[in-house]
C-alpha cells in the first residue's frame, strides 16, 4: 500500500464511519456503533504508524478548492492538498492512538444513552476534523479543520442539550472560538497579502530567500501576522485573555474532557505555531509576547486550581496552565519542547480525565471532591493509574511529564528568547502544580470514605480500566522522547526527529545573543531546584488534607479573602461581564430601541403609512361635483401667480 493511499485512508475512514453511524446505522445497539466508530479510528491509528515508520514526506493534492485568473494573468490558487513531515506524523499518532482509547472507553461510559449514534458520529467528525487541521498543506485547508474542530467541540460540549448550563457553556466555547479565528483569518490575509501565497512551504520558500531590507520595511506586517496567528492560538489553546471558556466545557460527558479538551483540540494552537515558526521568529516583539502569555496563563491557571472542588475544575485549570507551559516554550524559541510536551500531556491528562470519570461513574455522576475519599479500598486499577498520571503531570522524578517540563524550564532560562523572570514562573507553577494535584489526589482516593453509599462503590469494568492502564503505562513511559543531554550524553529523540521541520525558524534564531544551550552543571542545578519544589509541594498538600476537607478548611481561612478570591476564579468571568459584555448589551439595547425600532423600523413601516395617507386625501379629492374641481383649480390659480409673483 502506497504511502499516498495510507494518507487518504487515515483522512477518509473516520469520516465514512460517521456517515456510516449517522445514516445507517442510527438504531443500531451501542456495542456496533461504538466498534464501527472506535475500528475506524484504531485503522486510522494503524495507518499512522506505518506512515510515522516510513519517515518520508507525502504530498497529496487531491482538487482545487479555489482557482480563480485575474485581469493582470496572476492565478490565485489554493488546493485541498495533504502533507505529512515529521511534525504532523507526530500528531498522527496522538490523535488517532489517545483517540481510539478514548473512543473504547466511551462505549460503556455512554452506554445509558438513548441515541447513542448521535455522540459517536460528533466524535468521528471530531477526529476527522483534527486530522484536516494538522495535515492540511496550506492555511486555508487547516482553517477548514480548525473550523471544524470548532463546530465539534460545540457539539459535543452541548450534547446534554436539555441542561441550560451545558448550552451555556457550548455557547461560550463556540463565541470565544471564533474571536481567535478572526486572528487566524487576519494572520491568512496578511501573509497572501505579503507573500502572495498561504501555502506552508512556499511562504517559507520565500522567506528564506528575502533579502535583510525586506524584513526591516515589512516589520509591522509581519509582526500582525504573528499576532494574528497568536489571537487563534489564544482561542483555541485556551491563552489569556481567551482560557476561560475550557473550565466551563466541562459540563459535557467526560469522554469529551479527556479528547477535545486534553489530548487533542487544545493542542491545535501549539501545532499552528510550529508549522509557521518560520513567521514567528521573524519578530522578536511576537515571541516575547507568545511567551509572556504562556507563563502568566500557566501561573493563573494553577492559582485557580488550588481553590476547585469538582474534580473535572481542577483537571480543567490544569488543562489551562499545562497549555500554558507548551506556549511558554514555543515563546522562548524551544518549539520542539512544547510539542514533546503535546505528547506526553495527551497520555497523562487523558488518563486523569477518563480516571475521573471511572470514579464519577462509580459514585453515581458525584464530582464534588469533599464527597470522596478513600476509593483506593474499592477501585484499585484507578487508583493505580491516576496515581501515575498525576506522578507524571507534577514531574515526579522518572516519569513523562518530568523530562517534558524539565526541558521547558531548561529552555525558558536560557533559550534563545528566554529569561530567568520566565523560568521563575514556570518554576513556581510546577509547584503549584504538584500542590493541587496531590490534593486531588488525596481527597479523592485516600483518607476516610466520605461517600454517601460507600457500600455501592465497586471498581468499573475492563471497558474503561483498560483505556487506563495503556495511558498509565505511556504516562509513565512517554517521556522516553525527550531525556536530556545531561543524562544520555547525545541530544534527545524529539530536537533531532523535528530539526528538518524547525531548521529554518532554528538558523533564525541562531543569531539571537541568548541563543545558547545551559551547560550540564546549570541543567543539574535547575532539575534538582524544580523537583526539591515538586516534592516539597507534594508532601505539603498531603501534609493539610490528611484529615479530609477539615485540612482544607483551616488552609483556607488561613488565606481569608485571598482564598475567596482564587475559588472565585479571580473573578475574571465577573470582569469581563463588567467591562464588554454589560456595556456592549447596553449599547445593543440602544440600538435596538432608538436605531432599529424608531429609525429603521420608522423609515420601513412609516413610508407605507405615509402613502396610505396621501392616497386617501387624493382620493377624498375626487368628489365628481362640478364646484369642488372649480375650487381646486382656483386655488391652484392663485398658488401659480404667487409663484410668478414672488
Amino acid at each position: 500500500m502506497s504511502n499516498v493511499t495510507l494518507l487518504l485512508l487515515i483522512v477518509f475512514v473516520p469520516f465514512a464511519a460517521a456517515l456510516i453511524n449517522g445514516f445507517v446505522l442510527r438504531k443500531a445497539r451501542i456495542g456496533i456503533v461504538c466498534a464501527v466508530a472506535t475500528l475506524a479510528v484504531f485503522f486510522s491509528f494503524i495507518c499512522s504508524v506505518l506512515l510515522f515508520v516510513s519517515n518520508s514526506v507525502v504530498n497529496v493534492n487531491v482538487f482545487n478548492l479555489i482557482s480563480i485568473s485575474s485581469f493582470n494573468h496572476d492565478t490565485f490558487v489554493v488546493p485541498f492538498a495533504f502533507t505529512v513531515d515529521r511534525l504532523s506524523s507526530l500528531f498522527l499518532l496522538v490523535i488517532t492512538g489517545v483517540g481510539s482509547l478514548i473512543h473504547l472507553y466511551s462505549g460503556e461510559y455512554m452506554s445509558h444513552e438513548k441515541r447513542p449514534y448521535r455522540f459517536f458520529v460528533y466524535l468521528n467528525l471530531f477526529i476527522f476534523s483534527m486530522l484536516l487541521l494538522v495535515l492540511g498543506s496550506n492555511m486555508f485547508v487547516t482553517f477548514i479543520g480548525w473550523e471544524g474542530v470548532g463546530v465539534c467541540s460545540y457539539l459535543l460540549i452541548g450534547y446534554w442539550f436539555e441542561d441550560v448550563a451545558n448550552s451555556m457553556a457550548a455557547i461560550k466555547a463556540f463565541l470565544f472560538n471564533r474571536i481567535g479565528d478572526a486572528g487566524f483569518l487576519i494572520a491568512m490575509f496578511l501573509s497572501y497579502s505579503l507573500f502572495r501565497s498561504i501555502q506552508y512551504s512556499e511562504i517559507a520558500n520565500t522567506l528564506g530567500h528575502l533579502p535583510p531590507q525586506f524584513f526591516s520595511e515589512n516589520a509591522t506586517s509581519i509582526m500582525l501576522i504573528g499576532f494574528g496567528l497568536l489571537l487563534g492560538v489564544a482561542g483555541k489553546s485556551a491563552q489569556i485573555p481567551l482560557y476561560t471558556w475550557l473550565p466551563d466545557a466541562m459540563a459535557g460527558p467526560t469522554p469529551v474532557s479527556a479528547l477535545i479538551h486534553a489530548a487533542t483540540m487544545v493542542t491545535a494552537g501549539i501545532y499552528l505555531m510550529n508549522r509557521t515558526s518560520f513567521i514567528l521568529v521573524q519578530s522578536h516583539v511576537v515571541m516575547a509576547s507568545i511567551a509572556i502569555i504562556g507563563a502568566a496563563t500557566a501561573l493563573l491557571a494553577a492559582t485557580i486550581g488550588l481553590a476547585q472542588n469538582d474534580i473535572k475544575k481542577v483537571l480543567a485549570y490544569s488543562t489551562c496552565s499545562q497549555l500554558g507551559y507548551m506556549v511558554l516554550a514555543c515563546g522562548v524559541g524551544a518549539f520542539q519542547y512544547g510539542v514533546s510536551h503535546v505528547i506526553t500531556h495527551a497520555f497523562f491528562k487523558a488518563c486523569l480525565f477518563l480516571g475521573a470519570g471511572s470514579v464519577i461513574h462509580a459514585l453515581h455522576h458525584e464530582q464534588d471532591i469533599r464527597k470522596m475519599g478513600g476509593l483506593y479500598k474499592k477501585m484499585p486499577i484507578t487508583t493505580l493509574t491516576f496515581v501515575i498520571a498525576t506522578l507524571a503531570i507534577i514531574g515526579f522524578p522518572g516519569f513523562s511529564g518530568f523530562f517534558s517540563k524539565d526541558a521547558i524550564l531548561s529552555a525558558a532560562w536560557s533559550g534563545p528568547y528566554g529569561h530567568p523572570a520566565l523560568w521563575a514562573v514556570g518554576f513556581v507553577t510546577a509547584g503549584l502544580t504538584a500542590f493541587y494535584m496531590l490534593r486531588l489526589t488525596w481527597l479523592v482516593f485516600f483518607g476516610e470514605c466520605r461517600a454517601e453509599h460507600p457500600t455501592h462503590i465497586h471498581e468499573t469494568n475492563f471497558v474503561i480500566t483498560l483505556p487506563l492502564l495503556v495511558l498509565a503505562i505511556l504516562s509513565a513511559l512517554g517521556g522516553v522522547i525527550v531525556i536530556p543531554e545531561v543524562f544520555t550524553g547525545h541530544e534527545n529523540f524529539i530536537t533531532q526527529f523535528l530539526h528538518p521541520v524547525l531548521e529554518q525558524a532554528q538558523a533564525v534564531m541562531a543569531s539571537v545573543p541568548r541563543a545558547e544551550h545551559n551547560n550540564a552543571a546549570v541543567e543539574w542545578y535547575l532539575m534538582a531546584a524544580s523537583t526539591t519544589l515538586v516534592i516539597v509541594s507534594a508532601l505539603c498538600a498531603i501534609f493539610i488534607y490528611r484529615k479530609g476537607p477539615e485540612g482544607g478548611r483551616k488552609f483556607a481561612n488561613a488565606f481569608g479573602q485571598l482564598y475567596l478570591l482564587v475559588r472565585d476564579k479571580w473573578r475574571v468571568d465577573e470582569l469581563y461581564a463588567a467591562v464588554i459584555v454589560r456595556p456592549l448589551s447596553r449599547i445593543a439595547d440602544f440600538l435596538y430601541s432608538f436605531v432599529d425600532r424608531f429609525f429603521i423600523e420608522g423609515i420601513v413601516n412609516g413610508t407605507p403609512g405615509v402613502l396610505y395617507a396621501g392616497t386617501g386625501i387624493t382620493s377624498n379629492s375626487q368628489t365628481g361635483m362640478t364646484r369642488s374641481y372649480l375650487k381646486f383649480i382656483f386655488i391652484g390659480i392663485l398658488l401659480f401667480a404667487f409663484v410668478l409673483f414672488i
